[in-house]
């Protein structure tokens, strides 16, 4: 018995639609992909090996009592690959004092926190070893064990890909100035521009330098990258 027409016309249409339904999925798959982590990584080190200029803010929380002058927070810009100057709130001797930092190659400045004059100073952070592939920034991401699946995540309001991981703490040497137990790990997240792969946090969890607790917490926050900067010494 042959089938009415009318009952034909709608296959069709079904397919037509079952098509754009795919059609659509596959398009929108596409811009929700997850990149892979250890690809992410490499090009988050290759991006910021070619920057030559940042602005940098570190806080830092249950910082340790090792040093005569501890860094609780600093602000400020870094000119690659040799040049620094912040303004910082530093632990002296148990009290927090305001001062101004500039180094300058290996020459470091500081103002004195009652006069306010400058003098000459070290065991500041080092722009230089920052910038230096095998110590620095790019050193820390590469380093990085047992990297997580990249998930969506914002600083200040920039979408970037959030990875953690563990580090041991000798890749920190040139943030901290080293001093932690040989085989020491800590717990490091950073999260990865979407739309440039520059860095734009790193954040370390324990133990990194002297007298660190597993509760001491390092926050490097990186934007502005390659303005225009002048850094020039100042006269003490």
């Amino acid at each position: 018995m042959q089938r009415p027409p009318g009952l034909l016309r709608p296959l069709p249409a079904i397919l037509a639609l079952l098509a754009l339904v795919l059609t659509f999925a596959a398009c929108g798959g596409s811009s929700n992909n997850v990149p892979d982590t250890h690809q992410l990584i490499t090009q988050a080190q290759a991006a910021i090996q070619k920057v030559h200029s940042y602005h940098f803010n570190l806080a830092v929380d249950n910082p340790g009592t090792g040093a005569a002058l501890i860094i609780k927070t600093a602000d400020g810009d870094v000119l690659v690959p040799d040049k620094l100057k912040a303004s910082a709130n530093v632990l002296v001797f148990g009290n927090v004092v305001q001062v101004q930092l500039i180094t300058i190659g290996d020459k470091q400045y500081v103002t004195d926190p009652i006069t306010n004059q400058w003098m000459h100073t070290s065991g500041l952070l080092d722009p230089r070893t920052l910038s230096d592939p095998k110590t620095g920034i790019a050193a820390i991401l590469g380093h990085i064990q047992n990297p997580s699946t990249p998930t969506d995540a914002n600083v200040d309001g920039k979408s970037c890909w959030s990875i953690d991981g563990t580090l041991d703490a000798k890749y920190l040497a040139g943030i901290t100035g080293g001093g932690a137990p040989a085989g020491t790990m800590d717990k490091i997240n950073t999260c990865i521009g979407k739309s440039d792969k520059l860095p734009y946090v790193i954040k370390i969890t324990g133990i990194a330098a002297p007298g660190d607790t597993g509760k001491t917490a390092r926050t490097i926050k990186l934007s502005q990258f390659n303005e225009n900067l002048t850094i020039t010494a100042p006269i003490p």
